[in-house]
C-alpha cells in the first residue's frame, strides 16, 4: 500500500462514522487486519457488540436516556481505531523518521532541558497519551523551575502530535499551557489550540470534555483578543508565498537593474562638514523610481503587520546539521542555547563580538527563532575579515533595534507579546514548507483555512456583534473566503441588507458567482431598489450566461441612475450578447457621446456595426482602438470587414497581424473565420476560406 491508499481508507472510515454508518465503518476497519478482532475483549469487538445491543434496544422500542452519549463514545472509539489503523499502515508500508518505532517507551523523568528531547519524540509519535504521561506533562506545565524553552518545545510537540493523531488529552494539555500564561509559551499554545480546533472540529464536538476545555479557555478575559490575533496571523501566513513571489519577481529584479544607490548617494556629500545636509540627488533618485519605492513601502507595511518577508532570505540556510533534529525547528532562540554558547566559545575572541550579536538578535522583532539560528550559523561560515567588518555595522544596527524594542515592550506589553506569536507562526511555516518531514503533517497553511463554525470560534465569539468585528477585519483585508463564512453565520443570527451584500461581494471576489448571486438576491429582499445591488445582480447573471435576466436588473438600476454610463455600457453588453445589435448601438453611442475619453467603447461599437452591415463605420471604429489596447480579435474583425467590402488584400494583412500577436495562431484564426465571417449567398465559402488560410500560411 502507498500513502495515498492509506489516507483514502482512513477518510472513508471517518466519513462513515460522521454520517452514522457505524456498521460499515466496523467492517472496513476489520478488513485492514490491524486491530485484533478475535478476542472478545478487544476494543473493536466491544464496540461492535455494544452497537448491536443499542440497535436491538432501539428496534424493540426500549428507552435509554444515555443512548446519545453512548453513541458519541462509539463514534470516538471508531475514529481512534481508524487513526491506529492508518498509523500502523504508515509504519509498515511507508516508514520514515516520523512513523518509526523508536521512542515508544515513556521517558522516566521530565525535570530539565536534558529530558525534553526524549519527551518531544515520545509525544510526537504517541497515537494517544496514557494518563501517566498526561500527568507528567501537566506537572511540567506547573513546574516554575523548568525553563520556558522546554515548555515551548513541549507545546510544539503536542501540536504536531495532535495533527498526526488527535487525542483529547493532548488538546487539554495545550489549554493548560495556555492558561498558565507563561510568556512565549501561551503564544505557542494558543496557535496549537486554534489549528487543532479547526482541523478536528467534527471530532471535538463528539467529546463532552471539549466543552469544558473551551469554557476554561474563554474564561480568560484576554482569550478573545488573543484568539482573534492568532487566527488573523495564521491567515496572513497563508499569503507568505505571495510576498515571496512579489519580492522575487518584482522588487529584487527591479532593485538589481537600477543604478547603484551608493553612486547616487554620493559619499562626499556626507563629509564631516555637512552631515545635516540632504543630498539633492536623493529626491531625484526616488522620483525616478517611485514605483519601486512604493513597492518597498508596501513590503515594509506588510512586515509591520506581521507579514513574513524573510522566508526567501533564509530558505537556503536550513541545511545545517542543527536543523536535522526536528525539535530544533521549534527551538526558542536564547543565548543560553548550547549551540549559541559553543559558537560564542569558538568565535568570541576575534574582532566579531559574537556574544553581543546574539544578545542583540534576541530583540529583533521581525526575525523568527528559526531564522535567528540560521543567521548565527551562517555568520561562522564567513571569512574572518568579512565577519569582523560585518559585525561592526550589524551590531550597531541591532543595538538600536534592541533599544527601540525594549521601549516598545514597556509601553505596549500585551501588543508586544504578539511578536512572539508572529515569530512562532513563521517558525511553523518554515517547518511545514521547507522541511521534507513537514509534508507528513496536515498542511495548517492551507488556503481554505477558515475558523468560523468551529466549536472554539462559536464559543469565543458568541454574539453576532463579536463575530462581525472579526468578519469586517477579514473583509477589509481582502480575505474574502474567511469573511464570507463569518458573514454567513451572522446572516442566520442577525440578517440584514448589508450583511447579505458583503456575503455577495466576498463570494464574488472568491470566484463563486452562483453563491454571490444568491447572496445579492437575498439582499434584494431587504432593499429592492439600491442601484449598487441591482448592478451586482445584473453582473452575476451576465457572468452566468443569462443576459436576458441581467438586462432586467440593469434596467431597474438605469431607472434609478439614468446618467450612469457604467450601467449604459452593461445594458449595451447584454443587448449585444442577446444579438440585439441595433438597440445595443444606441447605448454604446450614448456612452461615446457623453464620455469622449472612453476608448473601450470602440470595440463593441465596431462589432455591432459589423453585425448590422455598417461595414465602413465598423472599420472606422476598429481603427480608432488605441494600439496599446488592440487584441487579436480586433484585427480579425477588421479582416472580416475588409472581405465583406471586397478588399481581400487588406483582409490578409489584418489576419497576418492578428497571428503575430501573443497567444494567437492560425488555428484560432480559422475558428474565428468559421464562427464570425458568414456572408450571405456564398456557395464556395469553405473553399475560399481554405485558399485564404493556405495563402497566409505561405506568407508567414
Amino acid at each position: 500500500m502507498n500513502k495515498v491508499q492509506i489516507n483514502n481508507i482512513h477518510r472513508q472510515i471517518l466519513k462513515m462514522v460522521y454520517s452514522g454508518k457505524l456498521q460499515q465503518a466496523v467492517a472496513l476497519i476489520k478488513s485492514q487486519n490491524i486491530i485484533n478482532q478475535n478476542d472478545a475483549s478487544s476494543p473493536l469487538q466491544m464496540v461492535e457488540e455494544t452497537y448491536k445491543l443499542m440497535l436491538k434496544y432501539t428496534i424493540e422500542g426500549m428507552h435509554d436516556p444515555n443512548r446519545d452519549a453512548i453513541y458519541r463514545q462509539l463514534q470516538v472509539s471508531l475514529i481512534m481505531m481508524a487513526d491506529t489503523v492508518r498509523n500502523a499502515q504508515y509504519r509498515r508500508y511507508v516508514p520514515n523518521e516520523i512513523f518509526n518505532q523508536s521512542h515508544k517507551d515513556m521517558p522516566a523523568s521530565l525535570n530539565s532541558d536534558d529530558d525534553v528531547s526524549a519527551w518531544f519524540h515520545y509525544v510526537l509519535r504517541a497515537d494517544s497519551l496514557p494518563s501517566q504521561a498526561e500527568q507528567s506533562l501537566m506537572d511540567a506545565c506547573n513546574n516554575d523551575s523548568l525553563p520556558f524553552t522546554s515548555k515551548c518545545l513541549l507545546v510544539s510537540c503536542l501540536t504536531l502530535s495532535c495533527l498526526l493523531c488527535f487525542d483529547i488529552r493532548k488538546y487539554r494539555l495545550m489549554a493548560q499551557f495556555y492558561l498558565k500564561g507563561e510568556a512565549q509559551v501561551w503564544q505557542r499554545a494558543i496557535v496549537g489550540i486554534a489549528v487543532v480546533s479547526y482541523f478536528f472540529n467534527k471530532r471535538l464536538r463528539l467529546y463532552p470534555e471539549a466543552d469544558v476545555i473551551v469554557k476554561s479557555l474563554i474564561s480568560d478575559p484576554k482569550f478573545m483578543q488573543r484568539y482573534q490575533a492568532t487566527i488573523i496571523q495564521l491567515i496572513r501566513a497563508i499569503d507568505t508565498d505571495k510576498i515571496t513571489k512579489k519580492l522575487n519577481e518584482e522588487i529584487i529584479p527591479q532593485v538589481s537593474s537600477l543604478p547603484g544607490i551608493k553612486n547616487k548617494m554620493k559619499s562626499d556629500s556626507l563629509s564631516i562638514d555637512n552631515l545635516d545636509d540632504k543630498n539633492p540627488d536623493w529626491h531625484e533618485y526616488i522620483e525616478e523610481n517611485k514605483e519601486l519605492f512604493d513597492k518597498l513601502a508596501d513590503v515594509s507595511k506588510l512586515q509591520m503587520e506581521g507579514g513574513d518577508v524573510f522566508l526567501n532570505t533564509f530558505a537556503q540556510l536550513k541545511n545545517y546539521d542543527f536543523f536535522r533534529k526536528i525539535e530544533n525547528w521549534f527551538m526558542p532562540f536564547t543565548t543560553s542555547n548550547k549551540v549559541i554558547k559553543d559558537l560564542q566559545a569558538q568565535f568570541g575572541n576575534g574582532g566579531f563580538n559574537y556574544a553581543k550579536f546574539a544578545e542583540s538578535l534576541i530583540s529583533a522583532p521581525f526575525i523568527c527563532n528559526s531564522d535567528k539560528f540560521s543567521f548565527c550559523l551562517s555568520i561562522v561560515m564567513m571569512p574572518e575579515s568579512q565577519r569582523n567588518t560585518f559585525g561592526k555595522y550589524l551590531n550597531s544596527g541591532l543595538g538600536e533595534m534592541a533599544e527601540v524594542t525594549k521601549e516598545d515592550q514597556l509601553l505596549h506589553r500585551e501588543e508586544f507579546s504578539y511578536k512572539y506569536l508572529v515569530q512562532y507562526i513563521q517558525d511553523l511555516y518554515r517547518f511545514f514548507k521547507l522541511n521534507i518531514l513537514g509534508r507528513e503533517f496536515i498542511d495548517i497553511f492551507d488556503k481554505g483555512f477558515s475558523p468560523s463554525g468551529t466549536i472554539l470560534f462559536d464559543r469565543t465569539f458568541s454574539s453576532a456583534k463579536e463575530k462581525r468585528k472579526v468578519g469586517e477585519f477579514f473583509f477589509s483585508s481582502d480575505y474574502y473566503r474567511q469573511a464570507f463564512d463569518i458573514f454567513k453565520q451572522i446572516s442566520t443570527e442577525a440578517p440584514n441588507f448589508e450583511i447579505f451584500q458583503k456575503m455577495g461581494y466576498s463570494a464574488q471576489k472568491a470566484g463563486d458567482i452562483e453563491l454571490a448571486l444568491d447572496s445579492y438576491l437575498k439582499a434584494q429582499l431587504y432593499e429592492s431598489d439600491q442601484p449598487w445591488n441591482l448592478k451586482k445582480v445584473g453582473w452575476c447573471y451576465r457572468k452566468l450566461k443569462n443576459p436576458a435576466k441581467a438586462l432586467e436588473f440593469y434596467r431597474m438600476a438605469e431607472a434609478k441612475e439614468p446618467d450612469n454610463l457604467s450601467i449604459s455600457t452593461s445594458i449595451g453588453r447584454c443587448l449585444l450578447e442577446m444579438e440585439n445589435y441595433e438597440e445595443a448601438l444606441k447605448y454604446y453611442f450614448k456612452v461615446e457621446f457623453l464620455d469622449e475619453k472612453n476608448t473601450k467603447v470602440f470595440r463593441p461599437i465596431a462589432w455591432c456595426c459589423y453585425e448590422v452591415g455598417k461595414y465602413e463605420q465598423s472599420l472606422k471604429y476598429c481603427k480608432r482602438i488605441p494600439e496599446g489596447e488592440l487584441i487579436p480579435e480586433d484585427l480579425v474583425l477588421a479582416g472580416h470587414i475588409c472581405r465583406m467590402m471586397g478588399n481581400v488584400r487588406d483582409a490578409v494583412d489584418y489576419y497576418r497581424k492578428a497571428i503575430s500577436m501573443k497567444d494567437f495562431d492560425i488555428q484560432k484564426l480559422e475558428d474565428a473565420i468559421i464562427s464570425d465571417y458568414k456572408p450571405e449567398g456564398k456557395s464556395d465559402l469553405e473553399q475560399e476560406n481554405n485558399l485564404l488560410l493556405d495563402y497566409i500560411q505561405y506568407q508567414i
